[in-house]
């Protein structure tokens, strides 16, 4: 059986709210004192269950406006909503990132301290899971992803592909309903990216997790369902599959 055959330990839980995963409107954001706009009044609406490519050259803002989105910063102007949050009143911004949004990042933020499994727990001890659950569920989740036997290494002893499988796991831990991924593929190799994608597309496809993700990659575009164009802090133009 091939491990993406293997159904996550847990389905992901369904939203506890109504409307869009995400709706931002005339979202503006601006850097050195207002000298550079990243975002000029951005309008987006993402549904439950969307897989969402954002691109577009380098400085387009695509990369602001999936921070803005995980609440990493806030915008200058404009409103965002996501996963029934406005994050311009942001709920506990911990409780928020660990179990509304998942993120997962070109760089894999793992600490390199800590085993593949504990990696993969740091964001259950928002929980009130015991430590037996805790550890179970990391376990199971790298099972998922394809590496429990990889459980026990730390970091620097994990490939750039089972590093980034270790992130999504650990995005993964409290069942969010949105996944944010910026450049997950960009420091693989094509063969791994390709795998890094086949995980990311079933979760999508069959657990009905909504996925935006930033990207230069045209293979992650060309599997997207839709697909948002940047240039100059606006989207150009929004491509949905027919």
């Amino acid at each position: 059986m091939s491990e993406l055959a293997i159904a996550p330990p847990r389905s992901v839980r369904a939203p506890d709210f109504e409307g869009p995963m995400i709706r931002c409107d005339g979202v503006t954001k601006t850097f050195e004192e207002g000298r550079l706009r990243a975002l000029d009044g951005v309008d987006l609406i993402v549904e439950p269950g969307e897989f969402v490519a954002v691109v577009g050259p380098s400085g387009c803002g695509k990369s602001t406006l999936l921070n803005l989105m995980a609440a990493l910063d806030q915008p200058d102007d404009g409103t965002i909503r996501v996963a029934g949050h406005d994050l311009g009143h942001p709920p506990d911004l911990d409780h928020f990132r660990a179990v509304d949004v998942g993120l997962v990042f070109q760089l894999d933020n793992l600490l390199p301290s800590l085993t593949a499994v504990e990696n993969v727990e740091v964001p259950l001890f928002t929980t009130e899971r015991s430590r037996r659950r805790r550890r179970r569920r990391a376990l199971d989740l790298l099972d998922f992803v394809g590496i429990a036997d990889r459980a026990d290494a730390r970091p620097p002893q994990l490939s750039g592909g089972e590093r980034q499988r270790v992130a999504i796991a650990r995005a993964l831990a409290n069942e969010p309903p949105l996944l944010l991924a910026d450049e997950p593929t960009g420091r693989l190799d094509s063969a791994t990216s390709a795998r890094v994608l086949d995980l990311l597309e079933s979760l999508q496809r069959e657990r009905d997790v909504t996925l935006v993700v930033v990207t230069h990659d045209p293979d992650v575009a060309e599997r997207a369902r839709r697909v948002l164009h940047m240039l100059d802090g606006r989207i150009e133009r929004d491509v949905r599959d027919p």
